[in-house]
């Protein structure tokens, strides 16, 4: 059976978008200093810093179309296929993971003099990045086929369908809150940081439509 091949290609997927940063840690206190003329105290960590958002994916590209056919045929004898449905669409990147919260910074110790000083907060966690949408499926192609004569054994399979449109890439994670710095002399944790939320997901491709199939004798 001889094949004919007027397809569209596939629209190339998009790429993930990248991952955001972690938050720096926090500076460590300092230890109280005792002196017989008087002590200096202890001093609070630093708080981690925020991490960074995820970046957004990029976008599936489109299929192309299908191309426009028209055959005349004398005599279909054993057959054909014909295909000129359009390309798919191509898949959509994933959103970049958001970076998690620094660690907030130890409190400095007592030294057995002064009383600790507290540990601080974690640093909040990032956006996850958004999905990327896919790209739209083409459309078919539009097939004519005129004829003479079809033999007994004769046959023709034609089509023309649309291209499914590429799926949306998923939101990237948001990152985790960054741990609580301890209070000094391993004493009592300070707050975790805020976990963020993920990125959106993108949008699906729209289905390519298909094109119109006329087979008629001359």
């Amino acid at each position: 059976m001889a094949n004919i091949d007027g397809r569209g290609t596939n629209g190339a997927n998009g790429t993930n978008g990248t991952n955001g940063t972690v938050g720096a840690a926090g500076a460590t206190g300092i230890a109280a200093q005792c002196h017989w003329d008087g002590d200096d105290g202890a001093t609070r960590g630093g708080n981690g810093g925020p991490g960074t958002p995820g970046a957004r994916g990029s976008d599936g590209q489109d299929g192309t179309r299908g191309l426009d056919l028209v055959l005349q045929v004398t005599e279909l004898f054993g057959g054909f296929d014909i295909d000129c449905s359009g390309g798919n669409g191509g898949t959509g990147g994933i959103g970049g993971s958001g970076g998690s919260g620094g660690p907030g910074g130890e409190g400095g110790s007592g030294s057995g003099c002064e009383d600790p000083a507290n540990g601080a907060p974690g640093g909040n966690g990032a956006r996850g990045g958004d999905g990327a949408n896919g790209g739209n499926g083409g459309g078919g192609g539009n097939i004519t086929v005129t004829y003479h004569t079809i033999t007994p054994t004769g046959s023709l399979n034609s089509h023309s369908n649309g291209g499914a449109g590429g799926i949306g890439g998923s939101g990237g994670m948001g990152g985790a809150g960054g741990l609580g710095g301890q209070r000094g002399d391993n004493g009592p944790r300070n707050t975790q940081g805020g976990a963020a939320a993920p990125g959106n997901p993108g949008i699906n491709g729209v289905n390519g439509h298909s094109g119109s199939i006329v087979i008629t004798p001359a």
